[in-house]
C-alpha cells in the first residue's frame, strides 16, 4: 500500500526548530510507525486519543516527542498536525506549553 504522509505548518515548524538528531528520531519514527507499519494499530506509542481534540485523532510516542495525527483517504494519507515535546507531564509545541 502506497501511503503518503503530509505535514501542516505547524509541524514542520515544530520539525525546523529541532537539533538534528532529534528531528532524525521523530522523522525515522514517523516512516516506521506511520508508512511502513497501519497507521491505525493501536500499540503501546501509537493509539488513538483519549479525549476529543481538534488538533488530530491519534498520537505516537517517540521518546520525550508526541507526534499527533489523523489518518485520511481509507488509510492512504497521514496528516501529522502537532509535533511536540513532553518535558514531565506538560507539553511543548513551538517551545509553548499546549493542551490538546
Amino acid at each position: 500500500m502506497n501511503r503518503s504522509v503530509e505535514f501542516t505548518d505547524s509541524a514542520l515548524r515544530a520539525l525546523a526548530k529541532m537539533g538534528k538528531v532529534q528531528r532524525k528520531v521523530v522523522l525515522s519514527g514517523i516512516k516506521t510507525h506511520l508508512v511502513e507499519n497501519d497507521p491505525l494499530e493501536t500499540t503501546r506509542n501509537n493509539f488513538p486519543l483519549r479525549r476529543l481534540s481538534p488538533h488530530a485523532e491519534r498520537e505516537l510516542r517517540l521518546d520525550n516527542w508526541r507526534v499527533f495525527y489523523a489518518v485520511l483517504d481509507d488509510g492512504l494519507l497521514v496528516l501529522v498536525n502537532l509535533i511536540g515535546e513532553k518535558r514531565g507531564n506538560k507539553l511543548f509545541i513551538e517551545g509553548e506549553e499546549f493542551e490538546l
